[in-house]
């Protein structure tokens, strides 16, 4: 269904009447929302807002996929779910306003019993890499196959993720009756840098990556330069520690190689 088109969100959750909705679609291009502002809001914020009130007319709960670019990264530290939110681009601004229409539109008005809240999950992610769709693991390795410089940013600090460690978090979370703002991703940090040389060495790739400063690569969008997600209250939830970064990468290129024919 197109989200931004709210009978259809009406009609096809009506129709399915889930127990839970986890909303993943999103306007995620970082630089071009600053060329599309109105096109990030329309998906990002009216998209979500209308796949949140359809949940809860079907009386579903409702998992909605956040990003640690809320945050403007001048706090240095771990970022806790409940630390204000100052969003520095177009993209960040557009899942700002996501958060707050999803927190919104959960509170369903009108029943027989008076006014309801529906239960929400708010998951704020990033530096993602998975299968599905082309991600940072396949720009660098379609990057040395093709011998082209590779360019990496060395001065913006996140933990990079597997989808499917995710993936695996937020059912356990929703399972678990947890409700409000979780972070989830895998353990420990790095710059985009170190998760490129990570990707070079587990891989066997030949060769290394260049540093370069944000200023200097010269994104269209400004990012924030330390967007790491405090992880404390997840793994008490989870009653688990989140895997650490490396060890998740291992594990996917790994199951990755075994996948892909060999030459």
């Amino acid at each position: 269904m197109d989200v931004t088109d709210a009978p259809a969100c009406m009609r096809v959750l009506g129709a399915v009447s889930p127990d839970w909705v986890v909303h993943c679609a999103a306007f995620t291009a970082v630089d071009a929302a600053e060329e599309e502002p109105d096109q990030a809001m329309l998906v990002n914020r009216d998209g979500s807002a209308n796949v949140a009130r359809a949940a809860a007319e079907a009386g579903a709960g409702m998992a909605h996929i956040s990003t640690d670019y809320v945050f403007d990264g001048a706090k240095g530290s771990p970022y806790a779910p409940e630390d204000p939110m100052s969003p520095l681009g177009a993209y960040a601004r557009s899942k700002v306003a996501a958060e707050q229409a999803v927190a919104a539109a959960g509170v369903n008005v009108g029943t027989a019993q008076g006014t309801t809240e529906t239960p929400q999950l708010i998951v704020r992610t990033g530096w993602l890499y998975g299968a599905g769709r082309r991600d940072f693991v396949d720009l660098v390795l379609g990057r040395k196959m093709t011998d082209e410089p590779l360019r990496i940013v060395d001065d913006q600090w996140g933990r990079p993720t597997w989808t499917r460690n995710v993936v695996e978090s937020v059912l356990d979370l929703i399972v678990g009756g947890v409700r409000g703002i979780v972070h989830v991703n895998d353990g420990g940090e790095a710059t985009w840098h170190l998760f490129a040389q990570a990707i070079l060495e587990e891989s066997g790739s030949p060769g290394k990556a260049d540093p370069i400063s944000s200023r200097d690569f010269g994104a269209a969008a400004e990012r924030p330069l330390y967007s790491v997600l405090d992880l404390a209250a997840t793994e008490f939830e989870l009653g688990r520690s989140m895997v650490p970064w490396r060890e998740a990468l291992r594990t996917y290129l790994n199951e990755r190689g075994r996948r892909e024919p060999s030459e």
